[in-house]
């Protein structure tokens, strides 16, 4: 399937799914990134609580998921065996602001990578993840939702400390 430029708009190349899911990967990555630099330093690791209510992770546990299921998913995509991480411990710990920025960009640029290198058949191919088989079309979108949640995660982290402002990522216009 070939993705065609909206009416008016010139465009000398046709995006195919792959090239198309591979940039909102990176848009998405990009504008996780920066929920994460808009968050107040001293807020990073806070974890909001409420009474009766189940454990909650902090702004950094968030994007530490969102990178290591990217990785995940780009080895599953390459063919190579994944393992799930053991839940025993954090399976990566982001020390700060800037390294949980960079790791993001760069795990989704990895993600990226691996998903470009897709033609449109293995959009029907089945794909051995840890918890099963998914349908090339499918698991390419399933850091993509990932990493919007926790991304919309992290603002309302910002809201329960107090900042009320929408910090829209660039990428988004």
């Amino acid at each position: 399937m070939k993705l065609h430029p909206p009416a008016g708009v010139r465009s000398h190349h046709t995006l195919t799914v792959p090239e198309y899911m591979a940039d909102q990967t990176e848009r998405t990555a990009d504008s996780l990134a920066h929920f994460i630099a808009t968050t107040q330093e001293d807020k990073l690791n806070w974890q909001p609580t409420h009474e009766g209510s189940s454990s909650t992770r902090s702004a950094l546990e968030q994007a530490a998921e969102c990178v290591v299921v990217n990785r995940l998913i780009a080895k599953v995509l390459r063919g190579e065996t994944p393992t799930l991480p053991d839940p025993s411990r954090p399976p990566l710990t982001l020390a700060n602001n800037q390294e949980a920025q960079d790791a993001i960009r760069s795990s989704g640029a990895e993600l990226a990578a691996a998903i470009r290198g897709m033609s449109e058949a293995d959009l029907e191919h089945m794909y051995q993840h840890p918890r099963g088989q998914f349908l090339g079309r499918n698991i390419i979108m399933m850091c993509l939702r990932n990493m919007a949640y926790h991304a919309g995660q992290i603002n309302l982290i910002q809201m329960l400390y107090g900042d009320s402002e929408f910090h829209v990522p660039p990428k988004w216009r």
